[in-house]
């Protein structure tokens, strides 16, 4: 019998041509929405965006068109704390966040995924582009090698009853998406064994455009809709005007803005302003002086803060390469490998989202990892999601501290 799948629906077009996938595979379904968290203060248009009205009416049209239930879990409150405040709080203390992943670990496949098996689910489906590969270690090495030959037709089985048969211990591994360009895997980093086991990613397997023509082809009522923003809780295009609303004034306390030498060339509007690596707005905020000294030298990028000095040290693009980093608040997909996986001649590190991995060396200090870079990488930034690789699979990954 087929396993009774839930399918977080967003409203958007990957959710609802993963729902369809399923729904043609003849699975039982049940349509989730999550309503979260968005700012009252950003007023009520908030086209394209997660967590709106129109999202939500979108999602039950899906719903209604294939024919499943359709259910809104109200997550306003739970977002709120573990994504809402953890962005504020981390720009307070002058990191750059992501707030993506937090959701994803906290909420999309930890409070969704246990609403979903408390109404009979033992599935949850999501359109993320990323993979997840299975492996079956059965008693026997026939049984083993049918499993693990044929584990995609196992894909939407009741793992719990073929475990329940044959004793089996399933490995659950997670791979980037075939599509470079949309690959998600980086989002889903700080998932676990668990998580995974009860997880299905269909469009893993897609490019995007192939999901834009299934959704023409079965003329879903979003095949339309426009790509969703990253960050769906402010309608801002700016997040410094989000953050103005919701922090003290004491964040946006102007300062100085000095050299490396420490020598005062201009003044900031706020630390938390600036981000590792950023040249925009800086030539503005150097003192003309300054600036008809240095009108033959390069342009200069935030290489750093001193909190106690409220300052903003600028250099030059080279001082903004990094040889290597500190990475704490670690997550490993499977804990019991990960000793030997870290020491792989071909691990390589993605140090944000969209960013091309780079090769690296790793050594253990204490529950943190020293993370050495084959070749200098660029803004390197507090706060921001390191993710190790191994080829195609995510090992796992933590936070940058350093």
């Amino acid at each position: 019998m087929s396993t009774k799948i839930a399918v977080a629906l967003s409203g958007g077009v990957d959710s609802s041509v993963t729902a369809k996938i399923l729904k043609d595979e003849r699975q039982a379904l049940v349509g989730l929405f999550l309503k979260l968290w968005s700012d009252p203060m950003c007023g009520v248009e908030r086209d394209n965006r997660c967590c709106n009205y129109q999202a939500l009416e979108d999602a039950r049209m899906v719903a209604a068109k294939l024919n499943i239930p359709f259910y809104v879990i109200d997550a306003k409150k739970e977002f709120k704390k573990e994504v809402v405040d953890y962005f504020l709080r981390e720009y307070q203390n002058l990191r750059t966040p992501n707030p993506c992943i937090v959701c994803n670990e906290k909420i999309k496949f930890d409070l969704l995924l246990k609403k979903a098996l408390e109404i009979g689910c033992e599935k949850l489906a999501t359109g993320h582009y990323a993979r997840i590969k299975r492996n079956f270690n059965a008693q026997t090495p026939m049984l083993n090698q049918t499993l693990n030959s044929k584990s995609q037709k196992f894909e939407n089985l009741n793992i719990k009853k073929l475990n329940e048969n044959w004793n089996l211990k399933i490995e659950n591994y997670l791979l980037k998406g075939i599509d470079e360009s949309k690959d998600q895997s980086y989002m889903l980093y700080r998932l676990n064994q668990d998580q995974l086991s009860k997880v299905l990613l269909p469009l893993g397997n897609m490019i995007k455009k192939e999901v834009r023509d299934l959704a023409t082809k079965w003329d879903l009522p979003v095949k339309e809709k426009p790509e969703s923003q990253e960050i769906c809780f402010f309608a801002d295009r700016d997040y410094r005007i989000f953050l103005k609303r919701y922090l003290d004034e004491k964040f946006f306390a102007s300062g100085d803005i000095v050299d490396k030498n420490g020598k005062i060339i201009g003044h900031h509007d706020g630390l938390l302003n600036y981000t590792i690596g950023q040249r925009r707005l800086i030539d503005q905020l150097i003192s003309q002086s300054a600036s008809q000294q240095s009108a033959e030298k390069k342009p200069l990028y935030v290489v750093g803060f001193n909190v106690n000095k409220n300052q903003l040290i600028v250099g030059s693009d080279a001082d903004v390469y990094k040889k290597e980093m500190i990475v704490s608040n670690l997550n490993w997909i499977d804990p019991k490998a990960i000793s030997h996986k870290l020491k792989a001649n071909s691990l390589s590190v993605k140090i944000r989202y969209h960013h091309p991995e780079n090769p690296c060396a790793i050594e253990k200090s204490g529950e943190k990892l020293i993370v050495k870079f084959k070749k200098p990488q660029r803004a390197v930034t507090p706060g921001q999601s390191a993710v190790f690789y191994i080829g195609d699979e995510v090992i796992g990954g933590g936070i940058i501290e350093n």
